[in-house]
């Protein structure tokens, strides 16, 4: 009887080391939580005093389901990305405009961009990007 007594107070003893353990993992893994939201929460400013140049996303547009053109502002000027396909391109860069005013499109163009809808002036533009390759070559 003492045999049989005896190996269960071993399994009831191993049962507590092993709540014991599992309490102290929870307990660690909680507080290591704790510490990751206390740096973000208290220290928010840190992971934006890099060194090197001020970059912001000015516009994005989504263009399909994995491509999209993305303007961004690297200290004063505008480079015009296309993103997708696992690859960013560089399209275009220009001089800043202020972002509280749309940038300078000269009055001809804005009538031109302005009229009709989109399938119409997408056939101009392709119209005009066709003739305007057909005269280069």
């Amino acid at each position: 009887m003492n045999g049989a007594s005896t190996s269960g107070g071993e399994s009831v003893i191993g049962l507590a080391v092993l709540g014991k353990v599992a309490g102290v993992l929870i307990a660690l893994v909680a507080f290591i939580l704790l510490c990751a939201w206390l740096t973000r929460r208290l220290a928010p400013g840190l992971s934006h005093n890099r060194i090197g140049p001020q970059m912001d996303i000015v516009a994005s547009k989504t263009l399909g389901t994995r491509e999209k053109v993305v303007v961004l502002q690297v200290e004063d000027q505008w480079l015009v990305l296309g993103v997708g396909g696992g690859q960013i391109s560089c399209l275009h860069s220009l001089a800043a405009a202020p972002i509280d005013t749309p940038a300078a499109i000269p009055s001809s163009d804005l009538n031109e961009v302005d009229s009709g809808s989109f399938p119409e002036r997408f056939a101009r533009a392709l119209g005009q990007n066709l003739r305007s390759k057909g005269k280069g070559s």
